[in-house]
């Protein structure tokens, strides 16, 4: 139990920690009353309970200060593929909060962040830069450079209705390739005719692609189950894969940049989205297009299976949603009728008989 007592012309507070008293100055008698003093003291082992005392102590960074240790970690440490998107929403976080020590920014401030957001993006685009900056502090909790609620989870994300998944007609199909530029063509053309990814086209090498066997073998590395993925080159692939190959010349990557850091193009939303305006196209993003390449292969009559080893799902269920359960059910009920009613049908005329 501790205590509090006078020494001298100030308040102290006296406290265990892991079986050692700790005594600390709270303030000068007659700027802090000794009511006020037990206060101190009992949020004091409050903290000590809570396992929060080595914090006291320490100097808890800014925002700004552990994002630039953040950024280290998810690269460095963490090795995310994506840790350069991680940049935005700490900057734009930051702009407003960067300069309070994570200890002080509040569940209202995260509200006013998404308020101000929400101005600028959609909900979702707000979701993934929440998601960060909770992660941020979450590593900050685990590093001991922050201890408490982490204000992000206690805010919670903005509440978003699921997206319909958008899915490219023929037609629209047309219309995008005609006004897009040869190098966003070529990559829309291998999202349709393998369904992977934006990030899994534009890191694609040479060495990955197989044309003795036409496979491409994408390595764990570069996948987001993180388990290495078989795409098998049909003959629309082939052929653009061929071209693409006399226009690299000896690149190391299918779509290499001078302009990159990593060698090969990293980025084409702007692009993409101008190249859907011309069209004419209203709703449709990039990742669609891996939906689109789904729901044709199903509705094409390939095997579920086979179809969700190419898209690289971990659970059945995520590709099951590209099938037409409605129909299924149908065709299953109408294979009863077909297959049994009527056999047992004629043996039941036979025994009438």
């Amino acid at each position: 139990m501790g205590s509090v007592f006078q020494r001298g012309n100030s308040w102290v507070i006296e406290y265990r920690v892991k079986g050692k008293t700790k005594r600390e100055s709270v303030g000068k008698k007659g700027v802090v009353t000794k009511t006020m003093a037990r206060e101190i003291l009992k949020k004091r082992e409050q903290q000590v309970k809570l396992g929060q005392y080595d914090m006291l102590k320490a100097k808890i960074p800014t925002f700004s200060e552990f994002g630039d240790e953040y950024i280290k970690h998810v690269r460095d440490t963490v090795k995310k593929r994506s840790w350069q998107r991680d940049k935005y929403p700490l900057k734009y976080f930051g702009d407003l909060f960067g300069d309070e020590t994570l200890s002080k920014i509040s569940i209202s401030d995260i509200d006013v962040y998404k308020t101000i957001r929400l101005k600028k993006v959609e909900p979702a685009t707000v979701n993934r830069e929440l998601q960060c900056i909770r992660h941020l502090f979450n590593i900050a909790k685990r590093n001991k450079k922050f201890f408490g609620e982490n204000p992000v989870s206690a805010s919670g994300l903005i509440k978003v209705d699921n997206q319909v998944e958008r899915i490219l007609s023929a037609k629209e199909e047309q219309l995008l390739l005609k006004v897009s530029p040869a190098y966003l063509r070529d990559i829309i053309l291998i999202a349709l005719n393998t369904g992977m990814r934006r990030g899994e086209i534009l890191n694609l090498q040479w060495s990955w692609i197989d044309l003795g066997n036409n496979i491409i073998t994408l390595p764990q590395t570069h996948t987001k189950s993180r388990k290495a993925r078989k795409i098998p080159i049909n003959s629309k692939l082939r052929k653009i894969i061929l071209e693409l190959k006399l226009k690299t010349g000896g690149s190391e990557f299918v779509f290499p940049s001078d302009q990159s850091r990593t060698g090969h193009l990293e980025w084409v939303k702007r692009s993409f989205i101008t190249a859907c305006k011309k069209a004419g196209i209203n709703g449709l993003r990039f990742h669609d297009l891996r939906h689109t390449a789904a729901t044709r292969m199903v509705e094409s009559g390939a095997n579920i299976v086979a179809i969700k080893e190419i898209l690289g799902h971990t659970d059945l269920k995520t590709t099951m949603r590209y099938a037409h359960p409605d129909a299924s059910l149908k065709d299953a009920v109408e294979l009863i009728a077909s297959d049994f009613c009527d056999s047992f049908t004629d043996k039941s005329t036979d025994i009438d008989k």
